[in-house]
């Protein structure tokens, strides 16, 4: 009874750490990555670099620091509309007159749409994100919004929320500047990805480099062609073959922007930029968003690569197991292999270690036996300068049966030293104190009663 009792308390302990760990990874918090830092200056205040084929952060940059969205907006506009019109090529709408008054004298970057023209939303999409076209968005905001451009903005950040944007806020639909418009490069990555990852038809036109749109009722011989405003997409000095998209922006508070799509020899990465400079100290036009692209993404693919960090052969530690037959340790391997993007300068063996069985073990540091291949024993965390790369149960390597001799030898040494023993060697002491009491007593009386008789018998003579 005691040693199921042992274990069962084991069992509920590591039950109890087990739902602790699940409620900590249910919690809206950002979880610690291990990120890197490249060997050359990245001119952008802010970025993050995501691996899309494993989902993980490679480098940040001031990640959480407030920044503008400028244009990088219109791929939460673009992501609404995606989820409340299905047919863009049969849903067309009406420019109304309220979209042109909000820009008229703001310099926006406009497609030429005119107030009237009635345009397919296929068309507002692909002006949207290729072109940049903030009537494209007012348009698309005023009808998806049900009228009202404000409610659009309402929905943006209603999906800003559920996505798990917690530094983001909008209040337009094209990202002209309002001090109450504003994220991080860690939201508007996230962004980014969803849309990349849920929105096959944003990818599609997000990624298109030429495309021609279609005619109007004010144009009825056809409109004309656009090409996508990020020039490492284009045939000129800042092309780079790998980049596809996404999205760039660009606003005197907000320095140049730019989200991007990249990908060479089966490696696939998203890259947000924000608040590069606009100009050079000699006061020339600065691109410098496309120079981070691009040396970013090169410093990524010649640099990283998928590899085997953790094995579950590897024998990480061993415990005492008390009651084991022929066995008093048992090994603790990982639960699973661990795999994750790594650098190929740096060497695994400057991780830190650390193992973690306090929860699993009684006070003297050991298990029960029995004990079954495969039982979490422990919890084993690797991390790098402070950051944690991974955490991993520890199990049994093998099985170690109990030792009936010893189990016995347990429960006698323990009955010996229990209260119960203790009580019956005190109650048989003290019987055996009555019974020498009262024998000695008998015994007394007897031997007056016999010197009483003898003394009766000497005065008879």
């Amino acid at each position: 009874m005691e040693r199921k009792l042992y274990i069962g308390f084991l069992r509920m302990t590591a039950a109890a750490v087990t739902a602790a760990l699940i409620l900590t990874l249910l919690l809206p918090v950002r979880a610690a990555a291990v990120t890197f830092t490249p060997n050359f200056t990245v001119a952008s205040e802010a970025a993050v670099l995501i691996n899309m084929d494993k989902d993980m952060v490679i480098y940040e940059k001031n990640p959480t620091k407030k920044m503008y969205p400028a244009s990088l907006t219109k791929i939460m506009t673009a992501i609404v509309v995606l989820d409340h019109v299905q047919d863009l090529d049969n849903t067309k709408y009406e420019a109304p007159l309220v979209v042109f008054d909000e820009l008229y004298g703001t310099g926006a970057s406009v497609v030429g749409f005119a107030r009237g023209e009635v345009i397919t939303a296929t068309d507002l999409m692909y002006s949207l994100l290729m072109y940049s076209a903030c009537e494209s968005a007012g348009i698309l905001a005023y009808h998806v919004g049900g009228n009202s451009i404000p409610n659009f903005v309402d929905m943006m950040n209603q999906k800003a929320e559920e996505i798990g944007c917690i530094g983001t806020h909008f209040v337009n639909p094209h990202g002209l500047y309002d001090d109450e418009q504003y994220t991080n490069a860690h939201d508007m990555a996230l962004i980014a990805k969803y849309a990349v990852d849920n929105y096959p038809k944003f990818v599609e036109i997000a990624t298109t480099t030429e495309y021609t749109l279609h005619a109007t009722n004010y144009n009825s011989e056809g409109w004309v062609t656009i090409h996508h405003t990020n020039a490492m997409t284009q045939k000129g000095s800042f092309y780079y073959e790998p980049v596809r998209g996404l999205k760039t922006g660009t606003l005197d508070e907000a320095g140049r922007c730019l989200a991007t799509l990249a990908s060479r020899d089966g490696n696939n990465y998203l890259l947000v930029t924000l608040n590069a400079p606009m100009y050079n100290e000699d006061g020339s036009k600065s691109n410098a968003q496309y120079t981070d692209h691009q040396n970013i993404y090169e410093w990524a693919f010649n640099n990283f690569s998928y590899e085997k960090i953790l094995s579950s052969t590897d024998e990480i530690t061993e415990i005492p197991v008390k009651l084991g037959e022929n066995a008093e340790y048992v090994l603790l391997v990982p639960a699973e292999d661990f795999y994750t993007i790594w650098p190929q300068t740096l060497d695994t063996s400057d991780l830190k270690k650390e193992i973690d069985i306090k929860s699993y073990v009684d006070a003297d540091g050991a298990v029960m036996a029995p004990v079954e291949k495969g039982d979490v024993l422990g919890r084993y965390t690797l991390s790098l300068s402070g950051e944690t790369l991974c955490t991993v149960d520890l199990v049994a390597k093998e099985s170690v049966s109990m030792s009936q001799l010893e189990y016995n030898i347990m429960k006698a040494k323990a009955f010996v030293g229990s209260f119960w023993f203790k009580a019956a060697v005190a109650a048989a002491g003290v019987l055996i104190a009555a019974y020498v009491a009262v024998y000695a007593a008998a015994t007394s009386k007897r031997r007056r009663k016999i010197k009483k008789v003898s003394s009766k018998g000497k005065r008879r003579l």
